[in-house]
């Protein structure tokens, strides 16, 4: 699998940034993005969190720890890749995924979450352009 970069998988061409502040982008990107996919994610299960009455802290824990699980299980349910396709695009271990996807792996590697994350954005490009434009709007109107 080629490297990706994921500033320009995002915004398309950008202005030549030094390596620092290109990492520094990056970093910004990646916390905004997961704070909406989390948003995303927790509303498939807000009915069964009121059911249940979990505290504010366990809404967090659940999400924390289930949050390359759902990336990994929303790119399955585009059925443009099966999990062995999966493995095989990111070089990650079938076994790997199966125990992040069963839970049992609650801590990837940077590396590994990276390479999945990558995958999610070429299957849910829609999904990451709106999350974008929303991330476009709050930084421009924030100032």
């Amino acid at each position: 699998m080629s490297k990706v970069d994921l500033v320009c998988c995002l915004l398309g061409p950008t202005p030549t940034l030094y390596p620092s502040e290109k990492k520094l982008l990056e970093i910004k990107l990646f916390s905004h993005i997961c704070s909406e996919l989390t948003k995303i994610f927790n509303s498939r299960y807000s009915e069964f969190q009121r059911l249940i009455k979990f505290s504010h802290y366990q809404e967090d824990s659940m999400c924390n720890i289930q949050f390359m699980q759902e990336i990994i299980k929303d790119i399955l349910s585009t059925n443009e890749y099966s999990l062995t396709g999966i493995a095989t695009h990111t070089q990650i271990p079938e076994e790997i995924l199966t125990d992040l996807i069963i839970g049992i792996n609650n801590n990837p590697t940077f590396e590994s979450s990276k390479k999945i994350f990558e995958l999610h954005i070429s299957v849910r490009p829609k999904l990451y352009d709106e999350i974008m434009k929303k991330i476009a709007f709050e930084y421009l109107n924030s100032n």
